[in-house]
């Protein structure tokens, strides 16, 4: 199958995004649309092509049987690398000079621009971005000319850069993982006034590769050299045989010594898979084919935790290597350039700017349009233990808050947790035992500080102590410096001493003038109360639990603060389940939906690459497994997905990867009840009102209930 056809399953899903990109001049599109064909190059004023001639290219032939072809694999926008038919890269490390390479490299990578000569005609530049020089053509041209009686010739030397792309077939297709999906895309499409069919993710984390300092989560959703290169082998992240991995073998399995099979790309022998959480879930055609089964809208949590990224440089030795600031608002500012870059990206393998199925939007009613014309609207967040930089170590005023707020909306951020996983300045968080308590030691030089939750609300245990971790020598010596190991009354109903404080009041009400979305996941029982009388106070809607991790109730049910956030007008999802778990647990939420005049929606957090293993297979699914191929109810097919020399089914991995995430809302469909399944299929509309109503807030005022 040709790369154009097998880059979602079907032509026709391409073709609904080839559509003319507003500000994008005709011979600049001419060049975007080179995306996954196969060309050869021919001199115009010879009309030979370029021929590899003992391993060096040359303008030799005139025979086009003889000539290279090359695929065109978009690196970026404008910037290609051009294989041949044995997959090697035209390559130039000297100027002027090309061969082929077996791996690419800069010199592999050929900046291509367009001349228009003639209507609908053009002539293409090829300038290499190593060496910075063209593919040139030098010749002797023998030019007759006659008067009278008499005729000459002359021999004039000429030189071309500019070459005419003559369109063939069999060349070698570029290393990629397909969708596995078949149908006609357009189906995808809608009226912008109508109410939103499909669901939201409203708690992703596709740039975590990036996050404490970039050593931690392997993988990548996209390289400007494709997948070979985006999810290589681990090793070179995590040592041999996952030997530094210390993160992932110690949070999941709970032993420091746990050994895997680190090779990618193309066997995957071991991961992805739903319980190794620091090798990405994300590849961008993952992504794609999630978008393809219905995810309208993907909220994409920029995420950092400062402290557990300088003590990963210094217990990781791949760590102490050149790594990504620890700073958070650093690691934010890198992260957000990462989704814009993802976004060129595959506006580059889609054939131009705005073509693409990922776009970042701002606004509610940019969401709607992005929908309507059948992509998938992605929105930018922040998850962050030290918000703003804001940590208890930190300086922080309400001027850096101001500063903070404006640099994160310019950004394209709309929504933020006041605090994650440790105390900061502005809240207390919701207490968590052992690895993160430790987190909250190195981050505040305190561990939770805890009483006993009021009647209403469900606590956590929390274990005197050290646990695993605090037992690593460096972590030992780290954990000296703050004093005595944790001691806790032996009960299971810890809660945070500590809400808001006067600076976090004063965020959460500068959020609510920007038209932010205040998400209520991670904070202490007290904080949650607290943003909520602020919320009520000036009827506000803007708010979000995105992975059920909000307190519940003594009893073990929803908590009044989870009703009260939705009668508000917030929004809720539920922690991404199979279907043994979707019927009662999106019930649940769906239930307390439906008290309030809003939408009956909920919507699905999958936390995927949030340091946080993902659904197992449906028990019965050996016996009664969901059967492939399954259709939509947009009427796309889906086969099982496929990534190099892996076949994955979620029968018997559950959720190894995002792109099996329709598989689960295909199981959730057919296992669940249409309760659940249409609860979700409402959830981009129900966050769409959700946000709609925060930006038609005009409260004014400072809500002050400390």
């Amino acid at each position: 199958m040709g790369r154009v056809a097998g880059l979602l399953g079907v032509v026709s899903i391409l073709a609904l995004l080839h559509q003319p990109a507003q500000a994008v001049s005709r011979t600049d599109n001419a060049v975007y649309s080179m995306a996954q064909q196969c060309y050869s190059l021919r001199s115009p004023g010879t009309g030979r092509y370029l021929t590899n001639v003992n391993g060096v290219f040359r303008f030799d032939t005139t025979d086009a049987n003889r000539a290279e072809r090359f695929f065109m694999k978009p690196a970026r926008l404008g910037d290609f690398l051009m294989t041949d038919r044995s997959g090697r890269y035209l390559t130039s490390l000297v100027p002027l000079v090309e061969g082929t390479t077996s791996a690419p490299s800069l010199g592999s990578e050929w900046d291509i621009s367009a001349r228009e000569v003639s209507s609908n005609r053009f002539r293409f530049t090829f300038r290499n971005r190593l060496t910075q020089s063209p593919i040139q053509y030098e010749y002797i041209k023998k030019i007759k000319h006659s008067w009278w009686r008499f005729t000459w010739y002359t021999y004039e030397p000429r030189l071309e850069q500019r070459f005419d792309v003559v369109s063939r077939s069999g060349c070698r297709d570029y290393p990629e993982i397909s969708a596995n999906v078949h149908g006609d895309a357009n189906v995808l499409r809608g009226n912008i006034n109508d109410p939103v069919r499909g669901y939201v993710d409203a708690h992703t984390h596709i740039t975590s590769y990036e996050f404490m300092g970039g050593k931690v989560m392997h993988g990548a959703p996209f390289h400007k050299y494709g997948v070979p290169y985006a999810l290589n082998d681990s090793k070179v992240s995590h040592g041999p045989n996952g030997s530094l991995d210390l993160i992932g073998n110690l949070q999941e399995f709970g032993d420091p010594l746990f050994r895997y099979d680190t090779r990618g790309w193309p066997d995957f022998p071991w991961w992805p898979n739903r319980k190794q959480i620091t090798h990405t879930g994300y590849y961008w055609t993952w992504l794609e084919r999630a978008w393809l089964s219905g995810q309208r809208m993907n909220v994409t949590l920029l995420v950092e935790n400062e402290v557990l990224c300088n003590a990963q440089s210094i217990l990781n030795p791949i760590g102490w290597l050149p790594h990504n600031s620890c700073n958070t608002m650093d690691s934010i500012r890198l992260q957000a350039r990462r989704v814009y870059e993802m976004q060129d990206y595959i506006d580059a393998q889609y054939g131009g700017p705005g073509k693409g199925f990922f776009r970042v939007v701002t606004s509610p009613a940019q969401a709607r349009q992005v929908i309507a014309q059948g992509k998938m609207a992605v929105v930018m967040g922040v998850e962050a233990s030290e918000t703003l930089n804001c940590g208890e170590r930190d300086f922080c005023n309400t001027s850096k808050i101001e500063q903070g707020l404006d640099e994160l909306y310019n950004l394209g951020i709309r929504a933020i947790f006041p605090a994650h996983k440790s105390d900061n300045q502005l809240s207390g968080g919701k207490v968590e035992n052992g690895f993160v308590n430790i987190g909250q030691a190195l981050a505040t030089g305190h561990y939770f500080e805890s009483e006993r939750c009021d009647d209403k609300t469900k606590g956590k245990h929390l274990d005197s102590g050290f646990p695993v971790i605090g037992e690593v020598p460096v972590v030992q010596d780290l954990l000296a410096q703050i004093g005595a190991s944790p001691s806790y009354e032996d009960h299971g109903d810890h809660c945070n001493t500590r809400g808001l404080t006067d600076l976090g009041v004063y965020l959460v009400n500068r959020m609510i003038d920007r038209g932010m979305l205040i998400d209520l996941d991670h904070l202490s029982a007290k904080a949650t109360g607290q943003v909520l009388d602020i919320a009520e106070a000036r009827n506000y809607s803007g708010l979000v639990s995105s992975h059920s991790f909000m307190h519940r109730s003594k009893q073990g049910a929803l908590h009044e603060n989870f009703q009260r956030l939705l009668n508000a007008g917030g929004f809720a999802a539920r922690y991404m389940t199979n279907a043994d778990g979707a019927r009662n647990g999106f019930g649940e939420y769906l239930d307390a939906v439906e008290k309030t005049p809003y939408l009956p929606a909920v919507g699905l957090g999958t936390d995927t690459s949030g340091l946080s293993a993902q659904p197992g297979p449906r028990g019965n699914a050996g016996s009664d497994p969901l059967v492939y191929p399954y259709t939509t109810e947009f009427g796309l097919r889906f086969d099982r997905q496929v990534s190099g020399n892996r076949t994955f089914d979620v029968n018997n991995e559950g959720l190894a990867h995002y792109g099996l995430l329709p598989d689960l809302i295909a199981d959730i469909r057919a296992r669940s009840g249409a309760r659940a399944y249409n609860a979700i299929m409402r959830s981009a509309e129900g966050y769409l009102q959700m946000w709609e109503r925060a930006e038609a807030n005009n409260s004014s005022g400072h809500v002050n209930p400390l």
